[in-house]
């Protein structure tokens, strides 16, 4: 038999080699697991579809999205998994954007799972603003919102869209999902909520983002913002930093990005549109009034918790900005900007306006409190406060 290597391999690089193949071949069987789900023949399961809103065509017993009124999409019993929700996107965005609400029980529970403007939840930021993108989770198509995001429910699910508008609009939505031959205990309920601060941004900032009590998994975020601070400049200047800090377990940041723009897995600011399957800017727009929508998923690896988990963006760590012992070859251009900061403040500026959504699993149906939502007149505002 012809030897596999020459002799003059040693024995570490022939482990090196081995090893080499193990992971590959590891690596490919993996992938072929997992893609193989798809061509599997499951006689227990049934997939099954749910209209809603369009009352024009076959179903005329379909209810209407009509003002101030609220329509079922689906009403579900389980168990089972949601796996895709269609909706129109509906003009003009500045009025339904944020004047529909997308709300989503869970066996019964008293506290929807999901309350969240329609257009934020489905990353359409600054009130119905962003550019088409897809991600693997979430869709803005051509006037249309998709959600992927695996949902499973044990007794039964609702999904609802709630008009608070005084103007009625067409609407098509429909809800595609698979019965389960029984509940999987391992399986969390899907969560999602909004919310939306203005606040003056200064060296000492802390805001709290989000704070979960109970067991499950972060998968995502968007954020939108807002501000018509001149200090902000192109990229979205001091904007961009503060460390965006995760509690988990009362331990403290047990996830620390240096970085908001790196947090969301860019870098140097925010300066040129991108979207992909993790992680988006689908919207930056830098003039009087700079509009910024940012997306990321954590798909890859939920951030895990098993009894609380807080998100938090804490500025007065920047040396560099807050001129709080920097570098020595900093130090110049760092009193420079703690100077131009504090000169903002003086005159009353520095105010920025934050809307963000989280996606998490946790493992009861209604697990969270969401805060109320805010008026409608306040959701369609393009900024809380101004600076000029």
């Amino acid at each position: 038999m012809a030897k596999l290597f020459h002799p003059k391999v040693n024995k570490s690089m022939r482990r090196f080699i081995f090893t080499l193949f193990y992971l590959f071949s590891f690596g490919i069987g993996w992938a072929q697991s997992e893609s193989d789900e798809m061509a599997v023949l499951y006689d227990d399961r049934n997939t099954c579809m749910s209209n809603g809103g369009w009352n024009l065509d076959r179903y005329d017993e379909l209810q209407s999205l009509e003002a101030g009124k609220s329509i079922v999409i689906a009403d579900i019993e389980g168990p089972g998994i949601i796996r895709h929700i269609h909706t129109t996107r509906h003009h003009p965005a500045e009025l339904f954007a944020r004047g529909i609400v997308l709300e989503i029980r869970f066996d019964n529970a008293s506290e929807p799972a999901v309350e969240v403007p329609l257009a934020d939840f489905f990353g359409d930021g600054c009130n119905g603003r962003s550019t088409f993108f897809s991600s693997n989770l979430i869709e803005c198509a051509p006037w249309s919102y998709n959600c992927y995001i695996p949902m499973p429910f044990k007794e039964r699910a609702v999904v609802i869209l709630r008009n608070e508008t005084t103007q009625s609009t067409d609407n098509y939505s429909y809800v595609e999902w698979e019965t389960i031959p029984k509940w999987n205990k391992h399986f969390a309920y899907f969560h999602a909520t909004y919310r939306r601060d203005g606040f003056q941004l200064t060296p000492d900032t802390n805001y709290e983002m989000i704070h979960i009590e109970g067991r499950g998994h972060l998968v995502g975020r968007q954020l939108s913002v807002s501000t018509d601070e001149p200090l902000w400049g192109r990229a979205f200047n001091y904007v961009m930093e503060g460390n965006n800090e995760v509690d988990i377990d009362d331990q403290e940041r047990v996830f620390d990005y240096l970085g908001t723009e790196d947090s969301f897995t860019f870098s140097w600011g925010f300066q040129h549109p991108f979207t992909g399957p993790h992680a988006g800017m689908p919207l930056i727009y830098t003039r009087d009034t700079s509009l910024l929508s940012i997306y990321r998923f954590h798909d890859h690896m939920p951030i895990r918790f098993r009894h609380s988990l807080t998100w938090r963006i804490n500025w007065s760590e920047e040396r560099h900005f807050t001129n709080r012992n920097p570098r020595p070859q900093d130090r110049e251009w760092a009193e420079f900007r703690a100077v131009e900061w504090a000169k903002a403040l003086a005159r009353e500026g520095c105010w920025v306006d934050y809307a963000s959504v989280f996606y998490w699993y946790q493992d009861t149906p209604g697990g969270f409190e969401h805060l109320p939502l805010p008026p409608l007149a306040e959701r369609q505002k393009t900024l809380l406060k101004s600076n000029l």
